[in-house]
């Protein structure tokens, strides 16, 4: 009974595949002879037109889709060229600085060596490593020193003017005293009346030149330089004849009728000083 059971279901197994196999295999041999017939033809246009609409769809969403990643691809390209850009941009920026700093320096160069040649003392170059921001202390530092051939009260100038004299010496550094500081003497001339006076720092960034006589023509623009003279017996002049001390900016006349004091701004815009020229004049 199990083994006539288990043939009825094999039978039945083998019905469920062969009918809708052999349905099928009917309906192609019935469509393949029957394929020129004018039925045929007008269900296959009718199926042709009802789906061409749909196959317009699919392919309009095909393209719109297509199209969609493409402009995520470019859109990514975009944003690599833009990266690409604004790192050139940058580095051109950069070089562009780094240029204009080494034009800069070269143009100070070839001004100090201009002034160095117009001296009849030996010069060295240096640069202004440190200075007080507050302006209270009239004093810059140098980044050369004795190992330079720097020496105690050397003249220390720029190509506009007198900055000061080397006031501290180390083997690698030097201290100047700015010609504004209140501790500065020195002697000088009107450069077109040939007034004589002394030039001193007073407080802020100003000069006075005090002991002018009152019958000295002195007036507003008047250029005042060194007069490479002596001033009694307890200070000698350091700084060579002719160079720039500053522009007179006022003139008063003194209390006792006797001398006139001339208000100077210097020629030297002490507070932006980079490089210098150490003149050596005191050995």
């Amino acid at each position: 009974m199990a083994t006539f059971g288990r043939a009825r279901r094999a039978q039945s197994g083998g019905n469920a595949f062969v009918r809708p196999f052999g349905f099928l295999l009917a309906v192609s041999l019935a469509l393949l002879l029957l394929r020129d017939t004018a039925a045929v033809r007008g269900v296959s246009t009718f199926a042709t037109e009802f789906l061409v609409p749909a196959e317009r769809v699919l392919g309009s969403v095909g393209s719109s889709v297509s199209g969609f990643w493409q402009s995520i691809a470019e859109i990514e390209n975009l944003r690599g060229d833009n990266k690409d850009l604004h790192a050139e941009v940058d580095r051109l920026a950069l070089e562009n600085v780094q240029l204009r700093e080494q034009a800069f320096q070269a143009q100070q160069a070839a001004q100090l060596a201009a002034a160095a040649k117009g001296l009849q003392y030996k010069t060295v170059a240096g640069p202004v490593i440190a200075r007080d921001p507050s302006g209270v202390l009239h004093t810059i530092v140098l980044g050369i020193g004795g190992q330079n051939d720097v020496f105690l009260d050397d003249v220390v100038i720029s190509d506009q003017g007198v900055v000061g004299r080397v006031s501290e010496v180390g083997s690698n550094y030097s201290k100047v005293l700015l010609v504004t500081d209140s501790g500065s003497a020195v002697s000088a001339l009107v450069q077109g009346s040939r007034a004589a006076g002394i030039v001193r720092g007073q407080f802020g960034d100003t000069l006075v030149m005090d002991w002018i006589l009152q019958t000295e023509d002195v007036k507003v623009g008047d250029i005042v330089i060194t007069a490479g003279l002596a001033i009694g017996n307890d200070l000698r002049s350091l700084y060579p004849k002719g160079l720039v001390l500053g522009r007179v900016v006022e003139v008063t006349k003194g209390e006792n009728g006797t001398f006139q004091r001339a208000i100077l701004t210097p020629a030297v815009d002490l507070r932006h000083l980079e490089n210098v020229l150490v003149v050596r004049t005191a050995q």
